[in-house]
């Protein structure tokens, strides 16, 4: 299904974008129409138009690991540098052509390509065409929330009730509760509708990849048991509760002054102070660079000795009939390949 829509969706993204560009005789008027805002109010529009956009970058840094861990070497995700930024700000740019076509054309931007189709239905041939874009943009919907929401999703809850949820289980509740409890209809309704929603979804977000990243370059310096992720009662666990209450704090400083900006982003009859709403303006980059600082210095004070360990353990220094010397097996500090690994044979318990 991956590769149908790999194969089939760019072309009928970029073919959408070029027959309507063709239609208007340009790329419309969005592109020369003069600013309609200046100084301090374009610079505020700027960070929140940013924070809308890292919104959707910001998922990826969260969960991108559901699928980098099934690298096998660590520079097989290096090639996503690069490519993502690139075909995100390529998907944006053809967005921003059509929306403003649409507008010379229709006299109103249409921001998803569902409305370009609609107006294909009064002939036969807009009709089929119609339905052939459709399926293939329904299909590329899918594979997006298959890959960056039902996994991610489901990885997190099996992680939480392994008893209850799989992660066959774990998607299937997800399906519900997007495609239902969230009313994605509303949040897609608009332009503006959707910005709003991506803005605020960076608040919870931004701390997430904060913790992460401090944790594994900062903290930890990359050195985790990796047997112990996955024991409930291994050195992970962080005490009784289970919880990491300086990833607790840190998340629940940083989001608690956003929360006035959020509410006032759902029912904009909800009067915020000035400094309230320029602050949730650039939420992403306060919520991140906050968390890190607050995560790092509470380790840095109330250290959990437990889990910094001098050394990765991967869980195959000891293999069957092999044992691999620990501090030659892997990667150095510097990420370079270290020297093969000694290993001593040892007779086996059973019988050849």
């Amino acid at each position: 299904m991956f590769w149908v829509k790999t194969i089939l969706l760019p072309p009928v993204a970029i073919g959408m974008t070029v027959w309507v560009a063709v239609k208007a005789g340009g790329n419309g008027t969005f592109f020369s129409r003069p600013a309609s805002v200046h100084g301090s109010e374009r610079a505020w529009l700027w960070l929140s138009s940013m924070t809308s956009i890292t919104g959707g970058y910001s998922t990826l840094a969260v969960n991108i690991p559901d699928f980098s861990r099934f690298s096998k070497d660590p520079t097989a995700q290096y090639w996503q540098m690069p490519v993502i930024p690139f075909f995100k700000t390529m998907v944006a740019l053809m967005g921003i052509v059509s929306a403003s076509a649409a507008q010379q054309i229709w006299g109103k931007a249409y921001w998803t390509p569902l409305q370009i189709i609609d107006t294909w239905m009064d002939t036969p041939g807009g009709r089929a065409a119609a339905f052939f874009c459709a399926s293939i943009w329904l299909l590329g919907q899918l594979s997006v929330n298959i890959s960056a929401n039902a996994v991610s999703f489901a990885n997190d809850v099996t992680t939480l009730a392994p008893k209850y949820f799989n992660v066959r289980r774990g998607s299937i509740l997800v399906a519900f509760i997007g495609g239902w409890a969230l009313c994605p209809w509303i949040i897609v309704a608009s332009g503006k509708a959707f910005l709003n929603f991506m803005s605020a979804y960076a608040i919870f977000m931004a701390p997430m990849a904060g913790i992460l990243f401090t944790d594994y370059w900062l903290v930890k310096h990359r050195k985790y048991d990796v047997p112990a992720l996955y024991d409930p009662r291994g050195i992970y666990r962080y005490g009784r509760y289970g919880t990491n209450w300086r990833a607790f704090v840190a998340v629940f400083a940083t989001i608690i002054p956003l929360l006035p900006g959020l509410a006032n982003k759902v029912n904009p009859d909800i009067k915020l102070a000035e400094g309230l709403q320029h602050l949730f303006t650039f939420n992403w980059l306060y919520g991140f660079f906050l968390s890190i600082f607050l995560y790092y210095f509470c380790n840095l004070f109330f250290p959990h000795r437990q889990t910094l360990i001098s050394h990765v353990v991967t869980g195959f220094e000891c293999l069957e009939g092999i044992e691999v010397e620990r501090e030659e097996h892997g990667y150095t500090n510097d990420g370079k390949v270290a020297p093969e690994p000694k290993v001593s044979q040892h007779s086996s318990s059973r019988d050849d």
